[in-house]
């Protein structure tokens, strides 16, 4: 009926049709929602007057990318705040490497962030890109929850407070 050469017309088309809907598809991905907690260290230390400030911290996640899927991962980000102090951590560019337990990883740049500070907890959020790996493209939104390691009082001191443990969450968004 359709002879060799409708044939091969038919087979392109099906070819041409299939990666013209699968290339979207291949973008597309469901939310990579992880949780855990890490250890952040500033340097200098925080102290109520803001200053220049490295901040450093690592952690470990529980990702979830598909429902009942979940994969271990470890963190690492870094980021530089021209004015951190006990009260605030003022904006600040940050870039977080995760590497997930399957051999994955995303590396991701963070170029806006907001700090509060409520009731002895700071809490960041941090909105930036996924650069390359997992998610490449998509939108990342991160919520660090951080608590004073040691006195509440270092901020005082001339040292300052040099290290906070969090509750962290990172979503990767489709």
């Amino acid at each position: 009926m359709f002879g060799k050469r409708g044939i091969g017309i038919a087979l392109c088309s099906l070819t041409l049709g299939a990666s013209l809907i699968g290339a979207p598809a291949a973008r597309a991905h469901t939310p990579i929602v992880c949780t855990g907690q890490e250890s952040t260290g500033y340097a200098p230390g925080l102290r109520l007057t803001p200053r220049p400030t490295h901040i450093a911290a690592e952690g470990v996640f529980t990702c979830s990318d598909a429902p009942g899927h979940t994969v271990a991962a470890t963190t690492r980000i870094t980021a530089d705040a021209p004015r951190a102090g006990c009260l605030t951590v003022g904006t600040l560019r940050a870039r977080e490497n995760v590497r997930f337990r399957d051999g994955r990883t995303s590396v991701i740049s963070y170029g806006t962030g907001q700090s509060a500070r409520a009731l002895g907890v700071q809490t960041i959020r941090l909105d930036g890109v996924v650069v390359d790996g997992l998610g490449k493209g998509a939108r990342a939104e991160r919520v660090v929850q951080t608590t004073p390691v040691g006195l509440p009082t270092a901020c005082l001191t001339q040292s300052g407070l040099e290290r906070v443990s969090a509750f962290t969450q990172l979503r990767i968004l489709p």
